[in-house]
């Protein structure tokens, strides 16, 4: 009985804390590229500005005083801001490859050095989103993105399941999106296990994926995914929250007025922020911070708690994606919204899934495809929609199978183009009109479909289409493929494989082993980071890091300072501002005018929402006290009449300013105490 209830309990453990589904990992996969892309482009403006020689922070510079005493970005190597874009090129071609799960495991790898080269070239401007980006980054490159969703597991399915005839395509196999989405749903009865020689775990595996450790248990579906890394993945998100939370303790956020202070950080806040402040009440502003506190409060439990694991998660998903949405509508933090909004698909059930499809099933029109299967290029085309038909609306018939009960459908409109029948209303759609219905039919059906809807472009999709199908005979031959009318060889079935030594099995346990301990071993860097750092920790918590932890923190960026407002919000604002005199007499701000919506703020006031980015109201904060980077600061306001390009600007003397003002309290709107300090000039004082 004892041995039951440990089973039992190991079971749910297993369960609750070390299962994911490979569905959730394929999504989260997307959401990580559309992540890692914006994060990409943002940089894309300041490129010159902060990754080249040209700019503020060249990479002598950051070599010779590095921020940190380890650190790692193939971006150093770029000099010249053509070689810093080809370096972008790259990472923005992985992340798309890692976007579509093409070569998905080397693309994870790739994208994690991407993505820490990116962060690691501008340590000085880093901020809480770009941990957690890179964060989820490193975790999810234990876990196997390409499973579901991605060119990999279409290459797959396509290599391991030949269907030659249209009849074929409805026996969807449970390693294909729609059935194993939603079984109850599928019209066909599955096959009753993978195929010898089919797939089963890896990149882009098929089959029913094997666990990566320690087994499925029974409640576990084909689509579950055991491994270490799905707790750790939860762990780093309840971890940021929980310090957050509990380091929140200053007057501010004890009379909830923190949000009130928040949005009168000029240098950060969005239009609607500078709105709002003008309209907002204290009672308003208690509501808000309060709230705020709660929701970080409570997501740590919510992630951790062993009951009610489908709730719990869902509670949670609204719980990230409300209050980070939030945060966007009133200040720019850069990338660490979307950054954190980007976990939350990792938390997406099993049972969340099956609610999708049943969803789906309710909204859904069934759709009767009829082509020409004698086409070889048609026919590749259906089995490929085949595969993307997740919720089975599609049915696909050839047209040579069409008797007298199809009514109404000439002979010689099947020849010259496909046919597509509503299930429910009969209506029937041709050429670029069908195909759009056929798109329509598949997730996100509005936005692959709305190009051939637009009433400018479906005539030249109509055009596109009967040129197509005008010459697909030809294209079929091109291909390879079986000729419109000409019979298609007889499909060559290959030998069974040859079993396998069982060496290969145990090399396979070996490195599951190794890669489950590489995750531990980065659990308790996590941990023992977070315990080192974070202030509320209390000292008899904290020990010295061994050199070994240090440089695993350091290196992959797994730095868990959570501290956002933190003890209290900030009570003031600052900005820098240049005063520089030009050769014909002109007064100019260099530095204004690439920072701030205000080409001359001045030094009498901040001025309301300076629209700076995160890298510039980093830059601005700490550049002032950072007297290694003073001198690159100084030749780049120099080299003010190279970028230019007139003589007349060449700078004679300037003054570079810290313009700090204590916000305005509660019913007030003005802020007081301007104070400035210069912590730069040219020509030096003597």
């Amino acid at each position: 009985m004892a041995l039951t209830r440990a089973a039992s309990l190991r079971r749910r453990l297993v369960d609750h804390y070390l299962t994911i589904d490979a569905r959730s990992l394929g999504v989260g996969r997307i959401g990580l590229a559309l992540v890692l892309l914006f994060d990409l482009l943002r940089r894309i403006p300041v490129l010159t500005l902060f990754y080249s020689n040209q700019g503020l922070l060249p990479n002598h510079t950051l070599l010779w005083r590095p921020p940190t005493q380890w650190m790692f970005s193939f971006l150093f190597l770029a000099s010249l801001p053509d070689e810093a874009a080809f370096c972008f090129i790259l990472c923005g071609l992985v992340y798309l490859a890692l976007l579509v799960g093409w070569r998905t495991r080397l693309m994870q790898f790739l994208a994690l050095v991407c993505v820490l080269s990116l962060h690691g070239r501008v340590t000085l401007l880093e901020n809480g989103g770009d941990w957690m980006l890179g964060e989820l980054a490193l975790w999810t490159a234990f876990l196997p993105l390409g499973r579901r969703f991605s060119l990999d597991a279409l290459r797959a399915s396509l290599r391991h399941h030949p269907e030659t005839t249209a009849a074929d395509l409805a026996n969807r196999h449970p390693s294909d999106p729609g059935p194993s989405i939603a079984p109850e749903l599928a019209t066909s009865e599955p096959s009753p296990g993978p195929e010898k020689g089919q797939i089963a775990s890896g990149e882009g595996g098929l089959g029913p994926p094997e666990p990566i450790a320690g087994g499925a248990g029974p409640s576990q579906g084909p689509d579950s995914v055991v491994t270490l890394a799905a707790f750790a993945l939860v762990l780093q998100l309840a971890t940021s929250y929980f310090f957050n939370a509990i380091q929140k303790g200053g007057p501010t956020w004890r009379h909830g007025s923190a949000v009130h202070y928040v949005l009168y950080q000029n240098r950060m806040v969005t239009w609607f922020a500078v709105w709002m402040r003008g309209h907002m009440p204290l009672w308003f502003s208690r509501v808000l911070s309060y709230s705020a506190l709660a929701t970080e409060g409570l997501l740590p439990a919510l992630l951790l708690v062993p009951i009610r694991r489908v709730w719990t998660r869902r509670a949670a998903i609204l719980a990230i994606v409300g209050l980070h949405l939030g945060f966007q509508c009133f200040i720019n933090l850069g990338v660490f919204s979307w950054a954190m909004i980007g976990y939350t698909p990792f938390l997406l059930t099993a049972a969340d899934w099956s609610l999708f499809a049943r969803m789906a099933a309710r909204r859904g029109r069934r759709l009767v495809v009829y082509f020409d299967a004698g086409c070889g290029v048609c026919f590749q085309i259906a089995r490929v929609l085949a595969r993307l038909d997740l919720w089975g609306r599609l049915r696909f018939v050839s047209s040579a199978e069409v008797g007298p009960e199809v009514e109404g459908m000439p002979p010689e409109l099947l020849q010259r183009t496909m046919v597509v029948v509503d299930g429910a209303t009969g209506r029937r759609t041709t050429r670029a009109h069908g195909v759009a219905q056929i798109l329509r039919a598949l997730p996100f059906g509005w936005l692959w479909s709305l190009p051939l809807r637009l009433p400018g472009l479906r005539g030249l999709a109509n055009l596109a289409y009967d040129a197509f199908a005008r010459r697909r005979q030809t294209i079929s031959g091109w291909l390879g493929l079986a000729a419109c009318g000409v019979p298609a060889a007889a499909p060559v079935v290959p030998p069974p494989e040859p079993a396998r030594p069982p060496i290969f099995g145990a090399l396979r346990r070996l490195w599951a082993l190794m890669r489950e301990g590489a995750v531990l071993a980065m659990i308790v860097v996590l941990i023992s980071e977070a315990l080192f750092i974070n202030q509320a920790v209390p000292k008899v918590l904290k020990f010295e890091e061994p050199l070994w932890i240090k440089r695993l923190v350091a290196y992959p960026r797994l730095i868990q300072a959570w501290s956002m407002f933190a003890s209290d919000a900030p009570l003031g604002d600052e900005t820098v501002v240049v005063e520089a005199v030009t050769a014909d007499g002109r007064q100019v701000d260099p530095y204004s005018e690439v920072a701030s919506r205000y080409r001359y703020p001045g030094i009498d006031e901040i001025p309301a929402r300076l629209d700076n980015n995160s890298f510039f109201f980093n830059y601005s904060v700490r550049i002032p006290d950072q007297n290694a980077y003073h001198q690159a600061f100084l030749e780049w306001i120099l080299d003010y009449p190279k970028r230019t390009h007139r003589p007349s600007d060449r700078i004679v003397r300037f003054d570079a300013y810290c313009v700090e003002n204590d916000s305005p309290p509660p019913g007030q709107t003005r802020p007081h105490n301007l104070r400035r300090r210069i912590f730069l000039s040219y020509p030096p004082a003597r």
